[in-house]
C-alpha cells in the first residue's frame, strides 16, 4: 500500500509544473503550427509531396502505435516501440516536420525540428522517472536496449517484426483525432496549392 501511495503521489507530481506547461505547449502548438504553415505556405511542388509524405507517415506511426499501447498496463518493448521508446512523439515530429515542408520554406522546417524536437525531448526526460517507477528494472534495461527518440539500423530492422493492433485501442488512445486532423491537414493544402487561393507577397525562404 505505501508504495502504491508513492506511486500515485508521484504520478501526480508529473502531472504538474514544468510537465503540465510543456503538455499545454506541446498540444496547442500541435494545432497552431500547421494552421501558420498553411497560411504562410508557399508552392514548391517536391516540398509539398515529401511534406505530404512526412506528415502521413507519422499519422500512420502514432495510429499503429496507439493502438498496441496499453498505457501504464505494459511495457510494450515490441512492434514500434522496439524502434524507439518513444515513438508517438516521434510521429508527431514527422507530422509537423511535414507541414513545415508542405509549407515550402526552409526557414519554417528548421523552426519545427528545433521546436518539437527540443519540446519532446523534454517531455521524454520528465516521463522516464515515472515509467522507471511503474516499471522497475524492466523499464531500465529497455532504456538500454531501445533509443529514445532517434531509430537506429538496429532498432528500425527489430522493429519490423508484426506485432497484434487494434484499432479499438487506437481510439480508445484517442488517436482518431490526430489522424483526422493530419489528413485533413493534407488536404487543405493540396487544395489551397491546387486552386492557387492565396500567397504571401514576400518569400520568407
Amino acid at each position: 500500500m505505501p508504495q502504491e501511495t508513492d506511486t500515485r503521489q508521484e504520478r501526480k507530481k508529473l502531472k504538474q509544473g514544468t510537465y503540465l506547461a510543456l503538455t499545454h505547449v506541446r498540444i496547442y502548438l500541435g494545432f497552431i503550427f500547421p494552421v501558420v504553415m498553411l497560411i504562410l505556405g508557399h508552392f514548391q511542388i517536391w516540398m509539398f509531396v515529401c511534406g505530404a509524405a512526412f506528415v502521413l507517415c507519422g499519422v500512420g506511426l502514432r495510429l499503429y502505435s496507439a493502438g498496441v499501447l496499453r498505457k501504464d498496463r505494459r511495457l510494450q518493448r515490441t512492434g514500434p516501440y522496439r524502434l524507439c521508446r518513444n515513438p508517438l512523439y516521434l510521429g508527431t515530429i514527422l507530422i509537423q516536420l511535414g507541414f513545415a515542408l508542405a509549407a515550402g520554406v526552409w526557414t519554417f522546417v528548421v523552426l519545427a525540428l528545433v521546436a518539437f524536437g527540443a519540446i519532446y525531448m523534454a517531455v521524454t526526460l520528465l516521463e522516464e522517472r515515472w515509467l522507471k517507477m511503474v516499471f522497475g528494472k524492466p523499464y531500465e534495461e529497455y532504456m538500454h536496449d531501445t533509443p529514445r527518440l532517434l531509430p537506429t539500423l538496429r532498432s528500425f530492422g527489430e522493429s519490423i517484426a508484426p506485432v497484434p493492433f487494434s484499432l479499438r485501442q487506437a481510439y480508445s488512445n484517442h488517436e482518431h483525432k490526430t489522424t483526422i486532423a493530419g489528413v485533413i491537414g493534407v488536404v487543405l493544402f493540396l487544395i489551397k496549392y491546387t486552386l492557387n487561393l492565396w500567397s504571401l507577397p514576400v518569400n520568407l525562404w
